[in-house]
């Protein structure tokens, strides 16, 4: 199976930076399609909003935006050779 939806509810709205009014959304869990077309549901959540209308929504996926990379782990110090004279 693979993740084919994420499942969402409308529970509001609000009002941007811009002055625009949108809808808030809940994510509540995600639909899975098997190969066969068969549909799954994995529910997480139910929204208790009194603004929540009882409706949830199937929405493709987002690209999850691009994460920053991670620093290479940190390699250990090369081993010291303490069997050579120091030359001082």
């Amino acid at each position: 199976m693979r993740k084919t939806h994420d499942i969402l509810a409308k529970t509001g709205t609000y009002k941007n930076q811009q002055g625009e009014q949108k809808n808030r959304y809940t994510k509540c869990g995600a639909a899975f399609t098997d190969d066969s077309g068969q549909i799954s549901i994995k529910l997480e959540s139910v929204p208790v909003s009194p603004d929540w209308n009882g409706w949830l929504n199937l929405w493709e996926p987002r690209e999850q935006q691009q994460q920053a990379p991670r620093p290479a782990p940190r390699q250990a110090a090369p081993a010291i050779d303490d069997t050579d004279d120091i030359p001082f």
